[in-house]
């Protein structure tokens, strides 16, 4: 089971996500608590007015429930998951609405919290969520019978191992609105540095791939996608380590 998520600000992008029937076979809004809204659009527009009380800017909290694609939980599993991430991301009092979709014959479930504590009108503090995820997903594994996932913490952590990173959310959707897929461009970007012998030769294959390479901000080296899109080249790598990417590109600076 993987769960993954975080405290956003986009309520009109999430939305159009979440009630998106162009994209998943099946739409169901399965669960509203403490909102007088009766669909996702009211919902979060009610989040969001509550939020003008407090300084909160990522005023509510989207978390996406997925297993495997052979795994079917039952509707009391379902609520169960929810209840407790729910109570180790201290966000039990909170309002919060679930969205069921159904893709390619997978079902998944969002569960999307409103961060603001009304009685005390100040945001839960999000602090170590994804630690909270990983124990979570574990958790509902063991106790669900349900294959396990690698993680990057406890025994896994321990042993130097951690799974293949996945793009962010946002990174997905991005990619989904200018067609180009971030996991088909981490295959071809690590392809092109499997092949290449040095940081200039590297450099050189991604201008003939139609990417232009730059430095960053924050980041030594970010990529410029054919959309004209910038992602870190750390990410859009698989299984290069960060001091390995520092030394190979070590001539590409020059």
């Amino acid at each position: 089971m993987i769960i993954n998520g975080g405290s956003r600000c986009n309520p009109r992008f999430f939305a159009r996500h979440l009630s998106n029937e162009d994209e998943n076979e099946r739409v169901t809004l399965c669960d509203i608590r403490y909102l007088a809204a009766e669909n996702v659009t009211d919902a979060l527009h009610e989040m969001e007015v509550v939020a003008l009380g407090t300084m909160t800017k990522n005023f509510f909290y989207h978390v996406n429930i997925n297993p495997l694609e052979t795994e079917h939980l039952t509707q009391d599993q379902w609520d169960y998951a929810a209840a407790l991430l729910e109570k180790r991301l201290g966000l039990e009092n909170n309002a919060r609405f679930i969205v069921e979709h159904l893709k390619k014959g997978r079902t998944h479930r969002h569960v999307i919290w409103s961060r603001i504590d009304v009685r005390r009108m100040r945001a839960v503090t999000m602090m170590h969520d994804y630690a909270r995820h990983q124990e979570t997903a574990r958790q509902l594994e063991r106790e669900f019978g349900l294959q396990s996932v690698e993680s990057v913490l406890g025994p896994e952590k321990a042993k130097g191992r951690r799974p293949k990173r996945r793009p962010k959310s946002w990174e997905t959707f991005r990619g989904k609105k200018s067609g180009i897929d971030p996991h088909a461009m981490t295959t071809e970007i690590t392809a092109l540095y499997r092949g290449s012998r040095s940081g200039e030769e590297f450099a050189a294959a991604l201008r003939e791939h139609g990417y232009r390479l730059i430095k960053g901000d924050r980041r030594n080296w970010c990529l410029v996608d054919r959309a004209g899109q910038v992602h870190s080249l750390a990410r859009r790598l698989d299984g290069v380590k960060a001091a390995e990417l520092q030394s190979f590109m070590a001539e590409a600076r020059k």
